[in-house]
C-alpha cells in the first residue's frame, strides 16, 4: 500500500503538514515511541490504529470524528456501510478537506 492509494494516509500527511509540529512532537504526543511509526503510516506503509485516532487528532489539531470516518471508509467499508444503513445519515465523503479543530 502506499499514499497515493490510502485515503487515511492521505488524511493524516496532510494533518502533519498543516500542524506545525514534527513528527517525534506527534508521536510523543501521541504515544508512539518511535516517530519512524508515524512515517510510516503517512506513507501508508502501516494502517492508522483506529484505536489511536482519537490521539493522532489531537496531535495534528484535526477534527478526530472526520479522521476516523476516512479510516473506517477505508478499512472497514462493511461497517461505514452498516452504520449508514442504522443511523441513515450520510457520515461524509472521502474528498471532505481537513477541518481544524481549533
Amino acid at each position: 500500500m502506499s499514499e497515493a492509494d490510502s485515503p487515511t494516509a492521505d488524511f493524516l500527511s496532510e494533518a502533519i503538514s498543516t500542524s506545525g509540529r514534527t513528527q517525534r512532537e506527534i508521536a510523543h504526543r501521541s504515544g508512539f515511541t518511535r516517530a519512524n511509526v508515524i512515517s510510516m503510516m503517512k506513507h501508508g506503509e502501516m494502517k492508522v490504529p483506529i484505536e489511536r485516532i482519537p490521539d493522532l487528532a489531537d496531535a495534528c489539531g484535526v477534527d478526530p470524528k472526520e479522521f476516523a470516518r476516512v479510516a473506517i471508509a477505508e478499512y472497514h467499508p462493511e461497517i461505514m456501510n452498516i452504520l449508514r444503513h442504522i443511523f441513515g445519515v450520510d457520515l461524509g465523503n472521502d474528498n471532505k478537506s481537513l477541518e481544524r479543530s481549533r
